[in-house]
């Protein structure tokens, strides 16, 4: 049984051999045949008598329509050639007729189109500026400097007077210790007298005073410890104050805080370290710079915006609390190849850039990214330096399409087997 089957198979395997092998003869010799005609007709009218090369034959009424040689179109119009030096030109547009057309041709470039938020701040204070002016000890102001929040006040300059009878106390004991004399005081308790005035808040040329063989200070003058205005008056003249109480608060103005209100859907393209343009109402001609130092954690529920804090130096105090301005969030990291916007025509199928070569305007299929301002970004089918029209491109579009380049194009957009799919125009 076994032997049978054997034999029976290897009949089997013969015939199907000599069938194979009858079907490839079939079609090698089916190839060479169509290859010889194609050959021969395309060979009859691939070059005219001056040498061009022609590449179809075409009615200019019904471009779609490609016949092999010269003859009638379904219109029954005279066919014309269409030469492969055309077909690489693209459409040719005399200089007039560019100056006429208001055609504009802008190179392909790489560009920063990372994306810009613009917003609306508010100039605040730093509150790391705010200084407090407080007594360390309990007393009571005799008299006060300042007199309205908003003055200003200078590093160093008094700010008050005040009485503090624990203080003058304490002063009476270091000066009675004075006259009696280092011989009869150990050394540790004429420095912890000292030390006591310094805690109290007894400024250091009030001590020296005393050294000196000076009479107890009744009141003590209280200094600014930091310039800018005065934003908070805690005590006046006659009230009485205690250890960490602030009699005058004070903020600085060499810089401020500009807030701005930014969008919640543009939350993720801002980051800290951005660079910053600012702008204000009341300086119209200058731009401040800066970067975002800090975003808030909250947002508005009722705007839907989010708080971002940028630091300016504010020179002079010009900048002033509560101002209005308009802020500028740049992007960075975003280089890429772009060409204005106006220069892509959206086919419905496709985008289409009208590039300049060879002495033509020849339309190319492009791959096209995000849009940032006049910009569009391009992923393929141009290169950094290619020229583009960038207007009147719609009426070289239009030509190309009445004489067939658009096809050509089609052609070679279409994705070829093997090939990825989505390639841009051949170049």
């Amino acid at each position: 049984m076994t032997r049978t089957t054997l034999i029976t198979s290897r009949g089997l395997s013969r015939r199907n051999l000599i069938a194979i092998a009858a079907a490839l003869a079939l079609t090698l010799v089916s190839g060479l045949v169509g290859y010889w005609l194609a050959g021969r007709e395309g060979g009859a009218a691939s070059t005219d008598a001056s040498g061009r090369r022609i590449l179809y034959w075409y009615d200019p009424m019904v471009p779609q329509e490609r016949y092999p040689g010269p003859g009638k179109s379904s219109m029954n119009m005279d066919l014309i050639p269409r030469y492969a030096d055309e077909a690489e030109a693209g459409v040719r547009v005399s200089p007039a007729m560019i100056q006429n057309l208001g055609i504009r041709v802008v190179r392909a470039e790489m560009r920063d189109i990372a994306p810009s938020v613009t917003a609306v701040g508010r100039v605040e204070l730093d509150e790391r500026l705010i200084a407090e002016v407080q007594t360390l000890t309990p007393g009571f102001v005799e008299s006060l400097a300042v007199r309205a929040e908003g003055e200003p006040v200078a590093r160093g300059s008094r700010i008050a007077t005040v009485y503090s009878p624990e203080l003058l106390g304490a002063q009476h004991e270091y000066a009675a210790l004075r006259r009696i004399g280092r011989s009869a005081i150990t050394p540790g308790l004429g420095e912890a007298a000292r030390n006591r005035l310094r805690l109290l808040g007894l400024p250091a040329a009030a001590i020296q005073r005393l050294d000196r063989g000076g009479a107890p200070q009744r009141a003590y003058a209280v200094f600014a410890p930091a310039s800018g205005i005065v934003s908070r008056i805690g005590a006046r003249p006659g009230a009485q104050v205690s250890p960490g109480q602030s009699i005058v608060t004070i903020a600085g103005l060499s810089r401020v805080l500009v807030v701005a209100e930014v969008p919640e859907a543009a939350l993720g393209d801002i980051r800290a370290g951005l660079p910053v343009r600012v702008t204000f109402a009341a300086f119209p001609n200058e731009t401040r710079e800066g970067r975002v130092d800090y975003i808030f954690p909250t947002l508005d529920p009722q705007a839907r915006t989010a708080r971002v804090r940028v630091t300016l130096a504010n020179p002079g105090g010009r900048l002033r609390q509560g101002m209005f301005a308009n802020v500028q969030i740049l992007g960075t990291g975003g280089t890429a190849l772009v060409v204005p916007s106006e220069a892509v025509i959206d086919t419905g199928r496709r985008k289409v850039v009208v590039v300049r070569r060879n002495g033509g305007f020849l339309p190319v299929a492009v791959a096209t990214g995000r849009e940032a301002g006049e910009w569009t970004q391009i992923l393929s089918g141009l290169a950094p330096g290619d020229e583009v029209v960038a207007s009147g491109q719609f009426l070289i579009d239009s030509e190309a399409s009445l004489t067939g380049t658009m096809e050509r194009l089609n052609r070679a957009a279409a994705p070829r087997p093997g090939s990825p799919a989505g390639g841009g125009a051949a170049r």
